[in-house]
């Protein structure tokens, strides 16, 4: 006797997930790219704008965790980016200006000009002014307190045959005319024609000009 097969089981019941459809469904739409992320990274490439693809970035990250956004990676390149570019900006530009000094060679002499404060010039040294000297003497007024100093073999303004420290015992400040008759004693002629070699007059294009220090410097 043979016993009859099983029945086939029962259908699933309806709308029950099948095939692809049993896959769970996404949780939302994929994060997009923070845009200011990706443009503060394109300008710490080009490296045109100081610091501004560092504040953009910090301003990307900040945007990025308010808004769950893609980019924090892009941020923080620019930053980093950014920061080694204005340090070696600055480094450069130190370099620069810290180099704006004239170079001597072992005995003191000038080799390449540069720029300095008149408290900078030593005995033999030749330099350019920024005004006629000779406006100053007429007007009363102090001369400017920075000069050029160049090789005495380009052209020059003027040259410094004597240099003096002006010595006061309390320590004040000895007053202007105080000061201009000592120049004119450690400055004067008979000093001129000692640097000079000789005691024939100054040509009629050479005058004597001191600069004197000021109460305030």
């Amino acid at each position: 006797m043979s016993t009859p097969p099983p029945p086939p089981p029962p259908p699933p019941p309806y709308g029950s997930p099948q095939g692809w459809d049993a896959q769970p469904p996404p949780h939302g739409p994929a994060a997009k790219t923070n845009t200011l992320a990706v443009v503060a990274f394109v300008l710490s490439l080009l490296c045109v704008l100081p610091l501004i693809p560092m504040i953009l970035g910090i301003v990307a990250i900040r945007q990025i965790r308010a808004r769950g956004e893609k980019g924090t990676g892009l941020a923080v390149a620019a930053i980093v980016l950014n920061g080694i570019t204005v340090i070696l900006a600055a480094g450069v530009l130190w370099g620069g200006l810290s180099d704006m000094s004239p170079r001597r060679d072992s005995s003191g002499e000038v080799t390449r000009p540069g720029s300095g404060g008149t408290q900078d010039i030593r005995v033999g040294d030749c330099f350019n002014t920024p005004d006629d000297l000779r406006d100053y003497d007429a007007s009363g007024a102090s001369a400017a307190p920075s000069v050029d100093i160049v090789p005495c073999g380009q052209p020059h303004d003027g040259e410094a045959f004597a240099v003096f420290t002006v010595e006061n015992g309390d320590g004040a400040f000895p007053g202007g005319d105080k000061i201009r008759v000592t120049a004119e004693q450690k400055c004067g002629e008979a000093v001129l024609a000692a640097y000079r070699g000789t005691d024939a007059a100054l040509p009629q294009n050479l005058e004597l000009y001191y600069y004197l220090p000021t109460e305030r410097s």
